[in-house]
């Protein structure tokens, strides 16, 4: 399953500039220039040049460090000195979710690493990648439940996204651990995934916006006027992922399910156990209705 993570920073504090992690979001770039540097065929350096790419918002995709920097930092009206100033959420996908947004946008099933995209391919699946990621700083802002405060969707929001396709392998990996690989070595396979960049203030910087929040949504009163707050996390997960097959066309198996995987991770023994008879009495049937409906077509080929 997509999964969303409302982070609160990525390593560095978020009660300051974001300079330090915007730089660091586009390590990327500079990786795809040295790999430039080392390529001597000149189809290669197109392809990997044209990989390079920039922050992108809810309309535009080509905005700079520079510019990420200052808008962040400067959406900070009435927040103290210690208060947070942005957060960083992230959005990972299974190697199934991604397999698939790869074949819609080549047409291709044999795709397992985006070095063998041509500039077209990949620029249909990096757009992809961008439009689900739009959705989900929609569902982000509307998971607040400000709606009457004017936070509608992720046009309200002042955020910015960078798609990456590499992972590396790092030094708490079994496989650095074992010996099979080095610490910085890339890893395997397709590893696309989306960072984020989002101010706690909204784009009128009236509404503070706390993702982190351990209230799920709750009204408060503060000075005779209601105010709703909280952030529903689960909430949150769960209509990405919905939206994430609706906008894909994906058709995601039970145990794919983040509900499932979550019983999975976290359920009692007897749940646990319960669950899965019911995901393997499910799959069964399933395969059962796709056996009756090739054996149905078949003969229908030989009437």
């Amino acid at each position: 399953m997509p999964i969303s993570k409302p982070h609160s920073t990525l390593g560095s504090k978020n009660n300051g500039s974001c300079s330090t992690l915007a730089i660091y979001l586009d390590k990327e770039n500079r990786e795809l220039e040295n790999m430039i540097c080392n390529k001597n065929d000149i189809q290669e350096v197109i392809l990997l040049n044209n990989m390079k790419q920039d922050f992108f918002n809810h309309s535009r995709t080509d905005i700079s460090v520079v510019e990420v920097i200052d808008t962040i930092d400067s959406n900070i009206k009435k927040l103290g000195k210690s208060d947070a100033k942005y957060f960083a959420p992230t959005i990972n996908f299974s190697q199934a979710e991604q397999q698939h947004i790869i074949q819609l946008a080549t047409r291709k099933d044999d795709i397992d690493n985006v070095l063998k995209l041509n500039a077209k391919e990949f620029k249909r699946y990096n757009s992809l990648l961008k439009g689900y990621t739009r959705l989900v700083m929609n569902n982000y802002a509307k998971n607040f439940n400000r709606e009457n405060k004017g936070l509608n969707s992720g046009e309200n929001l002042v955020y910015f996204g960078k798609i990456e396709h590499f992972r590396k392998f790092k030094g708490t990996d079994k496989e650095v651990k074992n010996g099979t690989v080095k610490n910085g070595d890339y890893k395997p396979g397709l590893n696309s995934h989306a960072h984020i960049i989002v101010s706690r203030k909204d784009i009128t910087q009236r509404l503070k916006l706390t993702p982190t929040t351990k209230e799920r949504s709750t009204q408060r009163i503060i000075g005779g006027n209601t105010y709703q707050v909280g952030f529903d996390r689960m909430k949150w997960i769960n209509k990405n992922e919905l939206d994430f097959d609706i906008y894909f066309n994906y058709n995601r198996t039970p145990l794919e399910k983040f509900k499932n995987q979550y019983l999975l991770k976290n359920g009692s023994p007897k749940e646990k156990d319960e669950l899965l008879k019911k995901i393997n009495q499910l799959e069964s049937s399933n395969r059962k209705i796709e056996r009756g409906y090739i054996v149905q077509n078949n003969t229908n080929l030989k009437l």
